[in-house]
Order: structure tokens, then C-alpha cells, then sequence
């Protein structure tokens, strides 16, 4: 997605330009600021209103550490919200999902008729064991079906089964298939897990490469009036809609124009996980990455300061983080009315599984954890100023 321009901000900072240096009162002001040069002090706070989770009081965390796709060489400030997302500013962090668990296979190239036997050959993972496994088609499966699994790891795939989806976008199955033990005599073979579909732990659980979750898509989407259903693409050949977000409107589309228009478009620095990438991904496993957006989570290193697999030379830990007391219950974040602390993602893979996304965890007070890419927790996702 390009940068997008917009004439009424330079109305905007033309009429700031007159301020006096030192007065970041707002973003407008920051914003001029920043292209005149000033050194915009970290921990300075501004106030932005965003449409469905209403006043977002950010804090200035650094400066120039991300940099614009457009211009490497420009200034630019990073804000991170002080506390976490709300919905209007309710007593409550909201919670968001960071992806849906995906399918098995990617969509059909052949239709499939209503009574047939078809077999694949599960990989071990969990509970699951390594072999094949076979289930009889109750419907006729169309070109373009993508086949899912209805449970987790930690139930034997024969008490599980095989759902079928009308297409990527879809989120209610059409079609549910008991799966039995061996090949059955199948007249179909689907092919393997890992070699010829997905990994067994983004098959239960979803994909913890931001780049391609649909939480990345979520915040970086202007669904206008409409939602993101509306919208929603297909990152990889296995990738599925999230329910979750489905009636959701984008939360780059929920501030005004001028504001967005002081957001940059950045390159954002990650990690891949050491198991799985899928086959059409253009992310590698065990590689550092970068990925554009205007809207993205904190990584681990920017937060906790230490790496996940020594991958993360472009990503710099915040002086806020260092500053405060190295006690992990210090990096713990509230919305701004709540009474506790709630769990928050943060945008670094689990890099020793697939589907695992690094938290801050209110369970351990504060300490650094992980869970599947299928939970849902609190975010307080940065923006660009520049």
C-alpha cells in the first residue's frame, strides 16, 4: 500500500509553523516539529481520538529508529500508546485475536464428489501422531474448497474432524467430516502436512508471522464505512478470515485524515520462526524480515531488550524500558480506567513454534511468555510519526 497524501495537513502545519520550539502539545504541532528538525523529547504525550476506541493518549518513545519506505533518511518520532486499546475508552483493555487457525491444505484445483474417500498423511505433533488418515466426503467439494480441522492438538485427530469452507473469506463450514484412522481405501490423496500442506501447529492454532496475521491486517486496514469482511485478503495459500475481526472496521480507517497523515509508512523489522513458513510465503523461517506498515505491535527486543534468536540486529530496545525498574511487573500496561493489568501481544514469534506469539503476561507479572497465535490479548500498537 502506498503512502497516502493529504493536502489539508499542510494547511495544517503551515499554520503551526509559527509556534514557538518546545510546544508539542498535539500531533499537528509534533508532526511540523519533527520536519523542521527539532529534537522531539522521548516521553512526550499527545492526545489523538480514533473513532471506535476513542481518545488514545500516546507517549514518544524514540527517534529515528524505524524509517520511512518512501525516504530512509527522514526524521521520524515513534509513539506508542500509554495504555492499552479500550473500546470509547472503556474500564476494560479491548482484546483482539491474532490470527485464525488455517487450513490444512491450500484451496482444491479438482472438485471432490459428495461419497468420496479422500486421505492424507498427518505429521506428529502433540497428541496427534504421524500416519494416514482418511475421511468420506458428506457433501460434494467444490474447486476452490479449503479444508480446515474443528479442534487442537490436545484431542486424538480420529475423535476430530474435517471442515470444509467455501473460501478463504468464509467463516461458517459448509461441511463436516469425521476423520477415521489409515487410508481407508481412498480413491483421493490430499498429500502430506509440511511437505505438500501446512504445519500441524498453524493447521490448530494460526500463524505468528505478524507480517501475515490478520491483526496486521486488522490495524492497518481503512474499511471506511464498511468492515473488514469487506476487505480481508489472503496472505498465503492457507490463510482463513478471522471471525473475530470480520465485523470490525480497519484501525488505521478509525483517525481522522490529518492525523493518518502524520503516521508514516514505515519499514518494520522482525523475525521468522525456526519451524514453518508456508511454500508461498515470501518470508524464509529462521531470517530476519522486514515488512511495511503505518501500525504495528512492539517486539520483544524494543520491550524486554534481550533477542529471540539473535536475528534482531535492526531492532533496538526503547530507553523507557531501560530506564524503568528491571522488575518485569514495571513493563505490565492498563487501559487507562481499568483496576489491573491485562495480558499484551507483542509482535515477535515464539521462534521455536509456528503458531506462538510473544506477550507480556499478567500471569507471570509482566515476564516475557508466549501463546498461540489463536488467543486474543490487549495491544498498545505503535505509530510513526514523521
Amino acid at each position: 500500500m502506498d503512502a497516502p497524501v493529504y493536502s489539508k495537513l499542510d494547511e495544517i502545519l503551515g499554520e503551526v509553523k509559527t509556534l514557538t520550539r518546545g510546544n508539542y502539545a498535539n500531533i499537528f504541532q509534533i508532526v511540523a516539529a519533527i520536519r523542521r528538525g527539532d529534537q522531539i523529547p522521548n516521553g512526550t504525550e499527545f492526545t489523538v481520538p480514533h473513532d471506535v476506541y476513542g481518545n488514545i493518549v500516546y507517549v514518544t518513545r524514540s527517534r529515528n529508529q524505524f524509517h520511512l519506505v518512501v525516504d530512509e533518511n527522514a526524521p521520524t518520532v515513534t509513539a506508542q500508546p500509554k495504555y492499552l486499546l479500550s473500546s470509547n475508552g472503556g474500564a476494560g483493555a479491548a482484546t483482539f485475536q491474532y490470527d485464525r487457525p488455517e487450513a490444512m491444505f491450500a484451496a482444491l484445483t479438482e472438485a471432490i464428489p459428495s461419497g468420496t474417500v479422500v486421505q492424507f498423511t498427518a505429521t506428529a505433533y502433540g497428541g496427534w501422531t504421524a500416519g494416514p488418515r482418511h475421511f468420506t466426503a458428506s457433501a460434494d467439494l467444490p474447486v476452490g474448497t479449503m479444508l480446515c480441522l474443528n479442534g487442537y492438538q490436545n484431542t486424538p485427530l480420529e475423535s476430530l474432524s474435517v471442515t470444509a469452507y467455501a473460501s478463504q473469506k468464509a467463516t461458517t463450514p459448509f461441511a463436516t467430516m469425521p476423520i477415521s484412522a489409515g487410508d481407508g481405501g481412498a480413491t483421493v490423496d490430499l498429500g502430506a502436512w509440511e511437505t505438500d500442506g501446512n504445519h500441524p501447529q498453524r493447521i490448530s492454532y494460526g500463524s505468528n508471522n505478524e507480517a501475515e496475521s490478520n491483526f496486521f491486517q486488522f490495524l492497518n486496514a481503512d474499511t471506511g464505512t464498511g468492515v473488514m469482511a469487506d476487505i480481508w485478503e489472503p496472505q498465503t495459500k492457507y490463510d482463513m478470515m478471522c471471525t473475530a475481526f470480520t465485523t470490525l472496521k480497519g484501525f488505521l480507517g478509525g483517525f481522522s485524515d490529518e492525523v493518518r497523515a502524520c503516521f508514516g509508512y514505515v519499514k518494520i523489522p522482525n523475525i521468522a520462526n525456526n519451524v514453518f513458513e508456508s511454500q508461498d510465503s515470501k518470508y524464509t523461517k529462521n531470517t530476519a524480515y522486514e515488512h511495511n506498515g503505518y501500525i504495528f505491535l512492539p517486539s520483544r527486543k524494543e520491550v524486554y531488550g534481550s533477542n529471540e534468536n539473535a536475528n534482531e540486529d535492526a531492532e533496538v530496545q526503547f530507553n523507557y524500558y531501560k530506564e524503568i525498574a528491571t522488575a518485569d511487573h514495571d513493563k505490565l500496561m492498563y487501559a487507562e480506567r481499568a483496576a489491573n493489568p491485562t495480558t499484551y501481544w507483542l509482535r515477535t514469534p515464539g521462534a521455536g513454534y509456528a503458531d506462538d506469539v510473544r506477550i507480556c503476561y499478567t500471569g507471570l507479572d509482566g515476564a516475557l511468555y508466549y501463546n498461540t497465535a489463536y488467543s486474543a490479548y490487549g495491544a498498545a500498537p505503535l505509530a510513526i510519526l514523521a
